[in-house]
């Protein structure tokens, strides 16, 4: 099994030193340090595959970043790396202040993480899990208990509180693993496209639970290949393609610095009919344009958050992407 947050092969080798920090922690030094920043990542793997490419960003208290991107794109190994499992080929990462490849248990013991994968005691039940976590974690063990039953609530757990893990679906094992890295309310939570494989009842659950830290005043970031998701639910969007961050702001800003806030779109008649679509910053202008064409039928809209993928990546193919969330 892996360590991601914690999992059997951390605590059975790290445990006296993860909760001796529960009491260690600087509080005064992590308020006026960022959550994270990201400086100059580069990642390159044997063969000279660069999966991340000077990626440099900074994540805010009180703000859900998203980083969308297609499969392949970049976006786990950048986790992997923010979260202490594979080290920079260059550049650095600070969370909150402490250097995550000098100092990684210290560093990961500030956030809650959810990687792609599911890491959990197969045998110990939804309930037991939670609990166990919340103690490590630093909870005392009557709030551990009164925050793994309100974590089971949020996340529509009660008809599996006390199932083991083994018996879980991949959706729910990814409930439970958002419930134990949001346990302790962290500062920084770092999520790997934690919605993955949950129907669209349970994803807006989780919707609401990231909304409910980040109003808490945590960072979240999180990956994402759901455009809707993306413009949904964060505050800033950046956008990655071959391991590089294109652009990172909201996507009202995302729109208007690259001149796509509206599109029309009209279909011509010919020997086949062709659907086009135009963009620019005044829907007015816009709708003049087609008119100049003899064009007299069109649908005026803002644009979306894929026209501005679309746009920065030069018209380059979405695919990889989901577009219900």
């Amino acid at each position: 099994m892996c360590n991601h947050y914690g999992g059997p092969t951390m605590i059975s080798g790290a445990i006296n030193e993860m909760t001796g920090m529960t009491n260690k922690r600087d509080d005064a030094a992590a308020d006026t340090e960022l959550p994270l920043v990201v400086d100059r990542i580069n990642k390159t793997y044997k063969g000279g595959i660069e999966a991340n490419q000077e990626i440099s960003f900074s994540a805010r208290p009180g703000e859900i970043l998203g980083i969308l991107g297609p499969n392949g794109a970049g976006k786990t190994t950048l986790v992997r790396q923010i979260t202490t499992e594979l080290m920079p080929s260059s550049g650095s990462i600070r969370v909150f202040n402490v250097d995550v490849v000098n100092d990684p248990i210290r560093a990961k013991f500030m956030m809650g993480i959810v990687p792609q994968e599911a890491d959990l005691y197969e045998m110990l039940t939804v309930r037991q899990m939670l609990r166990i976590f919340g103690k490590l974690r630093g909870l005392p063990s009557r709030h551990a208990g009164a925050r793994a039953d309100e974590l089971i609530e949020s996340l529509r757990l009660e008809d599996h509180r006390d199932v083991p893990n083994l018996k879980l679906s991949g959706g729910l094992k990814r409930r439970v693993m958002v419930g134990i890295a949001t346990l302790s309310h962290p500062r920084l939570i770092v999520l790997d496209e934690p919605t993955t494989g949950l129907d669209p009842q349970s994803r807006r659950d989780l919707w609401a639970l990231l909304r409910e830290n980040r109003d808490r005043g945590s960072a979240i970031l999180l990956t994402t290949h759901y455009m809707e998701e993306a413009e949904a639910l964060c505050d800033r969007v950046g956008i990655i393609q071959h391991g590089r961050l294109l652009a990172l702001d909201t996507v009202p800003n995302l729109r208007a610095a690259h001149g796509y806030e509206f599109k029309v779109t009209y279909t011509t008649n010919g020997t086949e009919n062709k659907t086009h679509t135009i963009y620019g910053v005044d829907d007015q202008e816009l709708v003049a344009k087609v008119r100049d064409k003899g064009v007299r039928q069109y649908s005026v809209a803002r644009t979306s958050l894929e026209d501005v993928y679309l746009a920065l990546t030069d018209g380059e193919d979405s695919d990889g992407f989901t577009d219900d969330a």
